[in-house]
């Protein structure tokens, strides 16, 4: 297990860390970063906001409390490496794990958002655009309230007042300005990562999807649907499911080859970029040279001695799950275990694998 989580773990900082298109020479990384990580927290972070409590000795001499601030996020234990990047890059942040919830937790205190992140965003006029109780614009502006009155007590926020100068003052975006923020393109890989799915249905269709709560964000959903589909969906109409959800998929050839495009120049990071990587790969597979207006990278099926890079990140995929490395009698066995649901899924790796003679024909059951 060691060895298998050694390996595991320094090839998927090669694909994490050092992407051409996030650290380029004449380019500030950090600037990419720190937009990925807005539309990261803008789909998936929260902000904390309330009392901080004071104690004193005299029952009869209570101080006021003071005010707690903290920006962070939660993710599943495998994008330990996601969360690590961001804190290294960046300087600032604080990682924690929950072993119940094979989570970890990355917390940002009020002195970091203060030196790092909120001058980043007013010195580059970023908004959060999601609404959301626990973060996103109104939440941003309860932050913006407190630090910009300069009130150090919770006792002095008036929660009321601030909702009624949220209400009166926020500007609501457009979908055709969304598209337009210089910052788009950084801030929809981050959103992505947080709010996307790259999935295959069951008759093996790839769609691409995304999903928001609520009237009030609908107009970031009609954003990326417009910029995906282009102007002549500009009419188009995106009717909500049950309880307001939002959702938007996307599964033609010409879509797909723009989605393509668009996460080969501007790179997930984390799992999803592993989730990407297979995705792509399965459409590859199935769909190379099938369409004139899609074009897709070659794959080859010659049994030398490198594994197809596509077949290859699709595995570093698979070892992030119930996997393991057994070494038997010098023999080195790759184990990967996965539920029966998904017996058709394996079947179809099982078979480009083993085409490139890298396991036996015979599928392990």
């Amino acid at each position: 297990m060691g060895q298998m989580s050694h390996w595991g773990e320094s090839i998927y900082s090669v694909l994490l860390i050092e992407s051409p298109q996030l650290f380029c020479k004449g380019k500030d990384p950090n600037s990419k970063l720190m937009e990925i990580l807005i539309g990261f927290l803008d789909g998936g972070g929260y902000f904390d906001i309330g009392p901080q409590k004071q104690y004193n000795k005299n029952p009869n001499n209570q101080p006021k409390s003071t005010i707690r601030i903290r920006l962070g996020t939660n993710l599943h234990e495998r994008d330990k490496e996601f969360l690590e990047l961001i804190v290294t890059k960046l300087g600032v942040g604080k990682i924690d794990y929950s072993k119940s919830k094979k989570q970890y937790r990355l917390i940002f205190y009020k002195k970091d958002i203060l030196n790092v992140i909120y001058p980043y965003i007013q010195n580059n006029n970023i908004e959060f655009l999601v609404y959301t109780p626990q973060g996103g614009r109104r939440q941003f502006f309860l932050f913006k309230y407190i630090i910009e009155n300069n009130i150090k007590h919770w006792e002095d926020v008036d929660l009321n007042k601030i909702d009624r100068l949220f209400n009166k003052n926020n500007n609501k975006i457009e979908f055709v300005d969304i598209i337009k923020l210089p910052y788009f393109n950084n801030w929809l890989v981050g959103f992505t990562m947080a709010e996307g799915s790259f999935h295959i249905k069951a008759k093996g269709y790839a769609h691409y999807s995304i999903v928001q709560s609520g009237i009030e964000n609908s107009q970031i959903i009609k954003a990326i649907h417009y910029f995906i589909k282009g102007p002549d969906s500009f009419d188009h109409q995106i009717k909500p499911e049950n309880s307001k959800v939002y959702r938007i998929s996307f599964s033609s050839k010409k879509d797909l080859s723009f989605i393509i495009n668009f996460f080969d120049k501007n790179t997930l990071l984390g799992y999803k970029k592993l989730q990407y990587d297979n995705w792509k790969s399965n459409i590859i597979s199935k769909m190379k040279g099938s369409a004139s207006n899609v074009i897709w990278p070659k794959v080859s099926n010659n049994n030398d001695s490198s594994l197809n890079k596509n077949y290859l990140y699709l595995i570093y995929g698979l070892l992030l799950g119930n996997s393991f490395i057994l070494n038997k009698n010098n023999e080195i066995k790759l184990i990967i275990e996965i539920e029966g649901k998904h017996m058709s899924y394996m079947a179809h790796i099982h078979s480009k694998i083993s085409s490139l003679s890298y396991c036996k024909n015979k599928m392990p059951l």
